[in-house]
């Protein structure tokens, strides 16, 4: 079966906006913490070595998973910071109910 490149680049456009969109929802949540005082410093601290720690997952994953295209970089990169940002928001989530 022919792959159709548009199709793969669309998927990868609507992929893009599901991250960016729940990425605007997890930040609006921890933002509402800080404005209302019921943020931690732990929070805080977990938030940021998340980002680090996913950042240097993904540099390890490209450098040796032998992808050859910058479209398959692209979504495999997409792929691997949705899967945090959905984990983090059901896990503010339940702190919220």
């Amino acid at each position: 079966m022919l792959r159709n490149p548009a199709a793969d680049w669309m998927r990868l456009a609507n992929d893009g906006y599901a991250l960016w969109a729940e990425s605007m929802v997890v930040m609006g949540m921890r933002t509402a913490d800080l404005m209302t005082g019921k943020g931690s410093a732990q929070e805080n601290l977990l938030m940021v070595s998340e980002k680090m720690q996913a950042g240097a997952e993904l540099a390890v994953m490209l450098a040796t998973s032998g992808l050859t295209t910058p479209e398959q970089s692209a979504h495999k990169a997409v792929r691997h910071y949705r899967k945090r940002v959905r984990a983090n928001r059901r896990r503010l989530s339940k702190t919220k109910g």
